[in-house]
């Protein structure tokens, strides 16, 4: 169910409140299914989504300080069970988007969506994020072969996100690239 409400507020929901209320209810569940197990790594995960999601939701100050919760349950997720493509992809995320006094490395980050992407070759979330972590390293060739990846898949493992939300943006993306050039170190 906590993946469910996860879904529900990235994908259906589009008014903060509803967003942020589909965030905490699939928290709330993943905690309980903590308490339950903690050595179930998908609950890990699901918590330290949901959290991240409603976090971002509610702004800069709150992601801050919900950072150390997610961080502690992406991790362990991945101590769980080290191939997680979610986890894999969200710590990769931290990991680029984070200040490097606050545990950001780009480099780190960049091995751990191609880590995703190599296990998960049909997550077009992860394989969009890594393209444009290709664009940010000036490396339009790279991105280009993430990108016509994402634009050909015939099953994404996250079909109704791929067609409304990351096949478009591939398309998008991909049209401002051209061999050689960058579309710029702010692409998102």
């Amino acid at each position: 169910m906590a993946g469910l409400y996860l879904e529900i507020g990235e994908e259906l929901y589009t008014e903060k409140p509803r967003k942020l209320a589909a965030f905490e209810e699939g928290a709330r569940l993943a905690k309980r299914a903590i308490e339950l197990d903690d050595k179930n790594a998908e609950a890990h995960y699901l918590y330290a989504a949901n959290m991240g999601s409603a976090a971002d939701t509610k702004g800069i100050a709150a992601s801050l300080l919900a950072l150390d919760d997610i961080k502690t349950h992406a991790k362990r997720t991945l101590e769980l069970q080290k191939d997680h493509v979610g986890a894999l992809h969200m710590a990769g995320m931290m990991l680029e988007e984070l200040p490097q006094f606050l545990g950001g490395n780009q480099a780190v980050a960049l091995d751990y969506l191609k880590k995703a992407v190599s296990i998960d070759p049909s997550y077009s979330h992860a394989r969009l994020d890594l393209a444009k972590m290709y664009v940010k390293r000036r490396d339009p060739e790279s991105a280009q072969r993430e990108l016509h990846a994402i634009i050909a898949m015939d099953h994404p493992s996250d079909a109704y996100a791929w067609a409304r939300r990351y096949r478009p943006e591939a398309e998008k993306l991909l049209a401002t690239l051209k061999p050689g050039e960058s579309a710029g170190a702010n692409a998102k």
